[in-house]
């Protein structure tokens, strides 16, 4: 019988706002920046706009990706929080 090893656990992270985000890899990021870039072009934004307002950032890396969105709700939600911040 092996005893019972009462150090926490690494697998276990507190839960904190960051949590909420899940980390994905660079490929399936691309597919969410593609959705954000197409979106905000739509919507009204110019290209270099845009490169101010990622200032040398990747879109994922500026507005992460929540755990479970969806590539055009996450599309939906970047562009809104890039016309905040372009607004700024």
């Amino acid at each position: 019988m092996q005893p019972h090893d009462s150090a926490p656990s690494h697998d276990l992270a507190p839960l904190t706002p960051r949590a909420a985000y899940r980390p994905r890899t660079p490929r399936a990021h691309a597919r969410y920046e593609e959705a954000a870039l197409a979106s905000a072009y739509e919507d009204g934004l110019m290209p270099d706009e845009v490169l101010g307002i990622l200032a040398g950032r990747k879109v994922a890396e500026a507005f992460p990706v929540r755990w479970g969105e969806s590539p055009e709700a996450y599309a939906s939600r970047a562009v809104s929080e890039m016309f905040v911040s372009y607004l700024q």
